[in-house]
């Protein structure tokens, strides 16, 4: 009986506070239910999975044509085994990203961390033996308190049970590419990375985890730092693709 009263008085607690500050959708602003959910019905549902058949399993363009691979990897063979994505950067997913990224909600990474496991599980790659998140700089962090993509990371390695590891070290200064052109990014300093860790990545599973890919330049100079450490193969795995990439 006492449990009863208990849960009657939580729910009547939970109702009256959602009375006076409504919950609203991150995306739609729609109101929401008492209940702790971010997106409403209708936007939760329009989170799709991008299908990995219709994309290189290089790059994760659009396949425009019968071949395995998409033209540019055929060229241009990848570092990387794999690279793959979650969603366009669009609609609510890119919300996600934004409210993770510049709002200061990094409880979203345990929700989207377990839709990177989800694709991951689609794609058929190798149990990684490590996952390192691609890094940010250190004043970054400082106006943040945390690096989005290595909570993504972390997420993926409580589901993967796997060690993450934070390898990569990325300049201190090195300022946001969010507002750069393609020509911009691509133009970028290559000293921006290193590798800072005693860690061993021979023959090593690698995974690397970012929040968006754009151009494609940050993870191709991660593989490069990453690939002097000999590991087995690399993949990289990101929350939300642009349409430019």
């Amino acid at each position: 009986m006492h449990k009863f009263i208990y849960d009657c008085f939580r729910q009547l607690g939970k109702s009256l506070l959602h009375f006076v500050y409504p919950s609203k959708c991150l995306h739609c602003r729609a109101l929401l239910s008492p209940e702790p959910i971010v997106l409403c019905h209708d936007c939760s549902s329009s989170l799709e999975l991008i299908n990995p058949e219709e994309r290189c399993p290089r790059c994760f363009h659009f396949l425009s044509d019968e071949g395995e691979l998409c033209q540019i990897c055929i060229k241009y063979p990848s570092l990387y085994a794999g690279i793959a994505s979650c969603f366009e950067y669009e609609g609510p997913a890119g919300t996600l990203i934004r409210q993770l990224k510049y709002y200061n909600q990094s409880y979203l990474a345990q929700g989207m961390g377990a839709f990177l496991v989800a694709q991951w599980e689609r794609l058929h790659w190798p149990i990684p033996d490590v996952i390192v998140p691609v890094p940010i700089s250190f004043l970054r962090w400082m106006e943040r308190k945390y690096n989005q993509s290595d909570l993504l990371a972390q997420e993926m390695s409580r589901f993967l049970r796997c060690p993450t590891k934070n390898v990569l070290r990325r300049k201190s200064g090195d300022y946001s590419q969010a507002e750069l052109s393609l020509e911009q990014r691509r133009q970028l300093q290559d000293d921006r990375f290193s590798f800072h860790h005693s860690f061993s990545l021979k023959n090593k599973v690698v995974l690397v985890v970012d929040d968006v890919v754009t151009s494609g330049h940050t993870l191709h100079r991660c593989a490069q730092i990453l690939k002097e450490q000999e590991p087995t193969a690399l993949y990289a795995i990101t929350f939300c693709k642009t349409h430019s990439v």
